[in-house]
């Protein structure tokens, strides 16, 4: 049977949104994998202490870059006619941004230095205040890929400025063994983006304010929207430092990055792509509203195994992986890598209330969020130490996930629990999955005495195992539904076949 207009466009867009999203996810696993080799490679040459003076320079850098974000990127997706006016207004403003939070950075070296007694906060923060500075002149005719949800030269840009990051952050790690490896990739991946932005995308910028009005009608609520998330995101580490010092605020912060790396790399990528495949249905609510269940689904499949299977190796890996000077970090990742996959599970809701032009309700949710976490934090860090951060960052995590529910209820006028039961399935397996790791593995006497590496690829594979056993078996019993599993499936089969159809006669 032919298909009708609609139909064709709407499989045309989904087969977009799909192959921006394997570009993405491509990007994110080199990228990934780039990360972790020279995260641990610095890992091994830096002491906890030198991630406790980065913690708080690159936490303050990019609290301030993200309170002052207004959009440069979500603005060209969303405005589909964008002409020179609006985007040399937009680089105006980036560049303006820019040389502010710079500004901002090596004013408060000084008192940084000061305030924790530490000369090193200081010049970790006049070194963290290249990257701003750099990162403001980008081309904002760049994103003009990401609208037509053609993210190849996007794979080709952070590919590269990654390979330059952890390049230099190895080389200086190896040459002077302290914090100032880190910034020194940091302000490397910075200056190749900003080269590439325009390699790829010729373009020649004038300082316009033409735009204006158009540019801060879209771009008001999301600067308020990345104020409150920035604060969400990086005060912890501030105020940790403060109570904990800096070797405290350093395994807080490595373990958090580890916590998030299984969905910052696999999943979020899916988010990214979804975007502008969303803000292409606009005026087609029903259809953008099945678009973002059907992300929920993916992602569901993707973040849940992930998250929860990193969250019960934690120790063993980090032990293999990073040696024995950080396995404090090991209850970070336990704690709150969970939380952090189940918060990805509706990372999308932030895009799809964007997408309807419903920026307020993203900006409510923040700004809640901000008023009930940041005092139960404080206090929790004040009176149980890191534990009590922990707990306190895990519960208010769970927070987090209700209200992205009721954001999707208001913004959608449906059941807030629709899209959990859109993802049920990887929610009952990643629940068996749970099962396996605390009821049925500490009877298994045989891998307590394994070497660690031997132990933590038999975890893996069983928790892996459990997790598509079960999803696999929930899917037959329902019918076998359109869903993700039947694309992983007719993946796997077309993997599968392959080398039986190159193989000769």
């Amino acid at each position: 049977m032919e298909r009708s207009g609609p139909e064709r466009a709407a499989a045309d867009l989904g087969g977009r949104v799909a192959r921006g999203a394997g570009w993405i996810l491509a990007a994110r696993l080199v990228m990934g994998g780039l990360g972790f080799a020279s995260a641990i490679i610095v890992a091994r040459l830096l002491a906890p202490e030198a991630f406790g003076i980065i913690a708080v320079s690159v936490t303050a850098m990019q609290l301030l870059q993200n309170v002052s974000d207004f959009g440069a990127a979500q603005a060209v997706v969303r405005f589909r006619d964008a002409g020179r006016g609006e985007l040399d207004t937009l680089f105006t403003l980036s560049a303006l941004r820019g040389g502010l939070v710079a500004l901002l950075l090596a004013a408060g070296a000084p008192l940084a230095a000061a305030f924790y007694g530490d000369p090193r906060y200081g010049w970790a923060l006049l070194g963290a205040s290249l990257c701003p500075l750099l990162s403001g002149f980008n081309n904002p005719r760049f994103f003009e890929f990401e609208r037509a949800i053609d993210f190849s030269r996007d794979f080709a840009w952070q590919v590269a400025a990654k390979l330059a990051s952890a390049a230099t952050a190895i080389l200086v790690a190896l040459a002077w063994r302290n914090y100032w490896a880190i910034i020194a990739g940091l302000v490397a991946g910075a200056g190749v983006q900003l080269v590439l932005s325009y390699a790829l995308r010729p373009y020649r910028p004038r300082p316009s304010f033409a735009a204006w009005r158009r540019v801060a009608g879209f771009s008001g609520w999301l600067a308020g929207v990345s104020f409150f998330a920035a604060l969400n995101n990086k005060i912890d580490s501030f105020i940790l430092a403060r109570l904990l010092g800096a070797t405290g605020a350093g395994t807080y912060y490595y373990g958090l990055q580890l916590a998030d790396l299984t969905t910052r790399e696999l999943a979020q990528p899916l988010a990214r792509a979804v975007y502008p495949g969303l803000s292409a249905l606009q005026g087609a609510r029903e259809r953008m509203r099945e678009a973002f269940l059907a992300s929920v689904e993916a992602m569901g499949a993707i973040a849940l195994p992930a998250s929860l299977g990193l969250a019960f190796v934690a120790r063993d890996a980090i032990a293999l992986l990073l040696g024995e000077k950080w396995l404090a970090a090991a209850p970070v990742v336990a704690w709150l890598a969970p939380v952090l996959g189940l918060q990805t599970l509706l990372a999308a809701a932030q895009y799809y209330a964007m997408a309807l032009g419903l920026a307020r309700f993203v900006f409510a949710r923040e700004a809640a969020f901000f008023l009930i976490r940041t005092p139960i934090f404080i206090w929790a860090a004040l009176a149980h130490g890191l534990a009590g951060a922990l707990a306190a960052a895990a519960g208010c995590g769970a927070l987090y996930v209700a209200l992205n529910l009721r954001l999707y209820a208001r913004a959608s006028g449906r059941p807030l629990w629709e899209p959990l039961a859109r993802a049920r399935r990887s929610l009952i397996a990643a629940a068996a999955m749970a099962a396996y790791f605390l009821v049925l593995r500490p009877h298994l006497d045989a891998l307590a005495g394994a070497p660690v590496a031997a132990r933590l690829a038999a975890d893996v594979a069983a928790g892996a195992g459990v997790f598509v056993a079960a999803m696999a078996g929930l899917w037959a019993l329902e019918g076998r539904p359109a869903g993700v599993e039947r694309r992983l499936a007719r993946l796997a089969a077309g993997v599968l076949a392959r080398p039986r159809a190159e193989r000769p006669e």
